[in-house]
């Protein structure tokens, strides 16, 4: 098999003499929005990068190809798409996009006319090659899709859209609509003309030179098929994994045995699913990085940080034995699994590693986790026991941007990294403290949100079970005379109970279907306000049956739940006992969710 791969830049890959057309069975266009979506965010990143003077590069994966034909002394040459067909036909169609919008600015000023003329100049390769055939130039469409596509295609590229008659169509057009929606209302945003024109030269030299494919290169169709179907032997086309196994591999091509390990290696990582394996290799490098990485640049972070060509050859080995251990720890935290081998003792903690993982999809914290699997087990269990609170309160409650944890999870993955069983908890709560300080520092978002807390009938309500359970659990230690800071409260947490997340059950004081004799409209307002609301064995909730407080007060006794012996000494259940139930979990919570040392 004659394979001539290329590393280059889509701005050379247009450059050259290359036409694109695919098979007349070539799936139909299929980037859902998702895809299209992670595009744009690929795009919008590497503009701040750049813009930051930070490298931007950013690897698109792989086109592969066979050529069999060149025509006019080697000028055009006819690549047959066997894989590459979507992000090809994607790219054409965001620079039909970029050139119709800028075609649309008023540029008053000459020199902005000029500038748009020469950006315009610049984008043409992407529509069409120039080829003078007999004293004449004629125009060859640089990428010719799937038959059942290519005349619709044409025409949007052309920005003269037929009548769409199949799903590729629609999602087609949805692309164009999200492009120009990124474009105009994302970038273009606030900006004046020659801002905009500015943005616009800046994404066509990414092209040109930052955002990079592998022009995988055949002789015949069949070597391009063999080729493709060796690339996607398991559903993987080019993942971070295989390119990072390959450029491992050559980085040490000149020993065999260290060659042969670090195959072994890879092998054991790549047999997981693909998507897996690309989240895996994200957290990993979180990790080893103190950064947070976007998904678009694993790969060129790696070759950078992890694997430069300066690294000795023999922590290059070991590195990749290193990322095998991780995915392997990996595949238990991302399922909600113990890591470590110990399995007595630990019932408490490992539901709320279950929580976080399976009941809350904190992914977030994956990187955090990794790191605090290599630390010793008691800091892991005091690392997902906080963790957990944190995430409840900036989250759940307070509704704060998911932003918050990225960086703050990076530095301390980091510092657990380097520190291993040296970590000090009390460098978790300093962080966690410093950002409370900077996003909620009076805590007047976590306020606001538990009062705002309601009851859904036909809803999971994490928000309330999470909230209460995690005051239940801290009950004794907010009545002691002295209670210490959050590190002490780490230390007096009741472990002894193990509430079943998905069996626990909410009680409305006030009824929730309260009789009509008993029912009480200024009640009925506000009963499902959280200060109406307790946790309750579901025995007990069962024996209520919507009776009024009269009749069910004495099940609040003896129950185990701290608040129930506040619930028992009212004479009446209330608004004002409502308002009264509220203070006090504020109260509870701002001392609970509290990660201060004062």
């Amino acid at each position: 098999m004659n394979v001539k791969p290329e590393y280059m830049s889509f701005g050379e890959l247009f450059k050259n003499s290359n036409v694109f057309y695919t098979p007349t069975y070539q799936r139909d266009y299929s980037w859902e929005d998702e895809q299209i979506e992670q595009f744009c965010n690929d795009i919008q990143d590497a503009l701040m990068k750049k813009k930051l003077q930070k490298s931007c590069e950013h690897f698109f994966g792989g086109v592969v190809c066979a050529q069999e034909k060149t025509f006019g002394g080697h000028r055009r040459i006819e690549n047959l798409l066997v894989d590459g067909q979507q992000r090809l036909s994607t790219i054409v169609l965001f620079f039909s996009v970029i050139r119709d919008v800028i075609n649309s600015l008023n540029c008053d000023e000459k020199k902005d006319s000029d500038y748009k003329d020469m950006i315009l100049n610049d984008i043409y390769k992407y529509f069409h090659l120039d080829e003078r055939e007999n004293r004449e130039i004629k125009k060859h469409v640089r990428v010719t899709i799937g038959n059942a596509d290519d005349k619709f295609y044409q025409a949007l590229i052309d920005a003269n859209p037929l009548k769409a008659t199949r799903h590729s169509h629609d999602l087609m057009l949805r692309a164009k609509k999200h492009f120009v929606f990124f474009i105009k209302d994302t970038l273009f945003k606030n900006k004046r003309i020659s801002e905009c024109l500015e943005i616009i030269d800046d994404i066509v030299k990414l092209f040109e030179e930052s955002f990079l494919i592998i022009h995988i290169v055949t002789n015949s169709v069949d070597d391009a098929y063999k080729l493709f179907t060796v690339l996607n032997d398991r559903g993987i086309n080019l993942t971070e994994g295989e390119l990072l196994k390959a450029y491992t591999i050559g980085v040490c091509n000149e020993n065999p045995s260290y060659q042969k390990s670090i195959s072994d290696n890879w092998d054991a990582i790549l047999k997981y699913p693909s998507k897996k394996v690309t989240d895996y290799l994200r957290w990993i490098l979180i990790m080893l990085t103190g950064t947070n990485i976007t998904a678009s640049s694993v790969l060129e972070e790696y070759k950078r940080s992890v694997f430069n060509e300066s690294v000795n050859k023999i922590k290059i080995r070991d590195t990749v034995y290193f990322i095998r251990e991780c995915v392997e720890k990996l595949e238990y935290i991302s399922n909600g699994e113990w890591p470590f081998e110990n399995e007595e003792n630990n019932k408490w903690h490992k539901s709320k590693l279950d929580l976080l993982i399976n009941k809350l999809k904190h992914s977030h914290a994956m990187p955090l986790l990794l790191a605090a699997s290599f630390s010793s087990e008691s800091n892991f269990k005091d690392i997902i026991n906080e963790t957990s609170k944190l995430f409840i309160r900036c989250k759940m409650i307070s509704d704060l941007h998911a932003s918050i944890f990225s960086k703050l999870y990076a530095t301390l993955a980091l510092d657990i990294h380097n520190a291993r069983d040296r970590f000090d908890i009390y460098n978790l709560h300093k962080s966690f403290n410093d950002t409370l300080l900077d996003k909620d520092p009076e805590d007047f978002k976590f306020i606001a949100g538990i009062r705002s807390l309601i009851y859904q009938k036909k809803g999971d309500n994490k928000p309330v079970k999470c909230l209460l359970m995690t005051i239940q659990e801290n009950w004794a230690w907010l009545n002691l005379p002295c209670r210490g800071n959050s590190l002490n409260r780490l230390k007096r947490e009741d472990q002894t109970v193990i509430f079943d997340f998905n069996s626990m059950t909410l009680e409305h004081i006030y009824p929730n279907s309260a009789k009509l004799e008993h029912k009480n409209m200024d009640m009925e307002k506000v009963k499902n306000n959280i200060g109406n609301i307790v946790l309750l064995d579901p025995s007990r909730n069962h024996k209520n049956d919507n009776k009024p407080f009269s009749s069910k007060k004495s099940e609040f006794e003896n129950t185990g739940i701290g608040i129930h012996s506040w619930v028992c000494a009212q004479e009446d259940w209330t608004e004002q006992s409502v308002k009264d139930l509220t203070d006090i979990y504020v109260d509870a919570a701002k001392k609970v969710f509290s990660f201060s040392f004062s």
